[in-house]
């Protein structure tokens, strides 16, 4: 049983609200949230650790600068999912195409991690469809 609603405007605006959660998941059902985030984090992953400085496991130099480049590229795709989802289809093959060129120009793409997420995350964009709109 959901509790009632208050007549306060004001009390829409705490954090927890049923209000607030009715909003969120609206959102969440009009984008591919989840392969979204997973392609941010991949992006994350790819730029940072190069960035850590492992110089026995990680070769310096042009793999580190592809990949802030890369990982950049993979994690603006994440945030095109998330913020532009009729853009899904490109964006989840764009997504899987730079997680596989990580792997040879980024240092295994991230350790093998980054590129995973990256795989999985443009997959789960790509094969997301659009919530039915019709009213029957």
């Amino acid at each position: 049983m959901t509790p009632p609603l208050p007549t306060d405007p004001d009390s829409a605006a705490e954090p927890g609200h049923p209000a607030r959660l009715a909003e969120l998941r609206a959102w969440t059902g009009q984008r591919p949230w989840l392969g979204g985030a997973l392609t941010v984090l991949a992006g994350l992953t790819i730029v940072l650790l190069p960035a850590q400085g492992f110089s026995v496991v990680l070769l310096p130099g042009v793999a580190g600068l592809s990949g802030f480049v890369i990982g950049g590229l993979i994690a603006a795709c994440g945030l095109f999912l998330l913020f532009s989802p009729q853009l899904h289809g490109l964006i989840g093959i764009a997504a899987v195409l730079l997680s596989l060129v990580s792997f040879v120009t980024t240092n295994l793409g991230g350790l093998v991690v980054g590129m995973l997420l990256g795989i999985v995350g443009g997959s789960l964009g790509f094969a997301w469809s659009p919530p039915d709109t019709e009213i029957r």
